[in-house]
């Protein structure tokens, strides 16, 4: 398999180091290097002396970004290749530009971790990252488990496009030898004798070759309340899903659902973006 280039943001905080560990925790079962990027969103002039201010500032920065990497190395004890940079202008920007121009496989940041309304749980960086970011991105609450890799991943899906989205995951998933366990939640007005989950999960298994594959349809009015459900239930190590215009997306981050979730204050979401 291929070596993964993983980028891990950081502002220094506690919330992006526990997302550095778990980043980096990553590389027990998979051949990875790391970018630990720092980025200096501070507007200032174009002026000689300002020039001269800024690489005093990314010498620090770069200083203190190396601090974090070796103390990480000890924190995981994993003796990973870290390489650290720096750069300047808007986190959502940067971080979209640098992953293409860095080929980027993935990238780990950190989140609150509060909340379903969208700057609660991601807080505004992250959830910029979300909406405007193409590379995959897993975003780790601050109070989840560093060191669980990712063995058994929640994929909630409509089913809209699932041959796509599940060829995708498990390219993903494979790295780990994780199962996947499909998670479909319906309204209750919708006949239960409709998902026949152990002949989809074989004809799933079939059409993928990847035989760590299970079918879940979950009943409730409400998807998020659902998923949540069976979250609380089958506790899995990572929770997937896809960004599409119209979707769980949008639902999960309508500011008008204020409701708490267990399922986002401590499990990790993996957020594949659609081709």
């Amino acid at each position: 398999m291929k070596k993964l280039r993983i980028l891990i943001p950081t502002d220094y905080s506690i919330i992006a180091r526990k997302a550095a560990e778990y980043a980096i925790s990553l590389s027990s079962n998979i051949d990875a290097e790391y970018v630990l990027l720092h980025c200096d969103n501070i507007p200032r002039p174009s002026y000689a002396f300002v020039n001269k201010l800024d690489d005093l500032l990314r010498a620090e920065s770069l200083k203190t970004s190396n601090d974090l990497a070796n103390s990480l190395r000890k924190s995981t004890g994993i003796d990973a290749k870290i390489h650290c940079d720096m750069v300047h202008g808007d986190p959502i920007e940067v971080l979209e530009s640098y992953s293409k121009e860095h080929k980027i496989d993935l990238i780990v940041m950190g989140t609150k971790g509060e909340s379903v309304i969208k700057n609660k749980i991601f807080g505004s960086v992250a959830a910029g990252v979300l909406e405007h970011v193409s590379c995959p991105t897993i975003f780790v609450p601050s109070n989840a488990d560093a060191t669980n890799n990712p063995s058994h991943i929640a994929f909630a899906t409509d089913l809209t496009n699932i041959d796509e989205e599940i060829e995708e995951l498990i390219a993903f998933a494979q790295f780990f030898n994780a199962t996947i366990d499909v998670v479909h939640v319906y309204p209750d007005m919708i006949d239960p004798s409709t998902f026949d989950e152990e002949a989809t999960k074989l004809e799933l298994i079939a059409s993928t070759s990847y035989p760590q594959i299970t079918f879940n349809a979950v009943m409730d009015s409400d998807i998020i309340a659902g998923l949540d459900k069976f979250v609380e239930s089958d506790r899995p190590d990572l929770v997937a899903m896809f960004t599409y215009k119209s979707g769980i997306l949008e639902y999960l981050f309508d500011t008008s659902y204020t409701e708490e979730m267990t399922m986002h204050s401590k499990t990790p979401l993996l957020i594949m973006r659609k081709k």
